[in-house]
């Protein structure tokens, strides 16, 4: 399964790598609609390396 990162900023939020979203990651409004419904608010493209990965953000606890 996916790893959940903290990004360090203002306001703490943990990532995870989507488990739904399929192929390369180009559409930030693509990704955030398939975040949503793995239960996060929100969701943007990250590339790692050569790949554009979908990856989920909420607020850490």
């Amino acid at each position: 399964m996916g790893t959940t990162r903290v990004a360090e900023a203002r306001h703490r939020h943990c990532e995870s790598q989507s488990h739904r979203y399929r192929g390369a990651c180009w559409r930030d409004d693509n990704c955030k609609h398939v975040c949503n419904t793995e239960g996060f608010p929100s969701g943007k493209c990250k590339f790692h390396g050569f790949e554009s990965k979908c990856v989920c953000t909420k607020p850490c606890q």
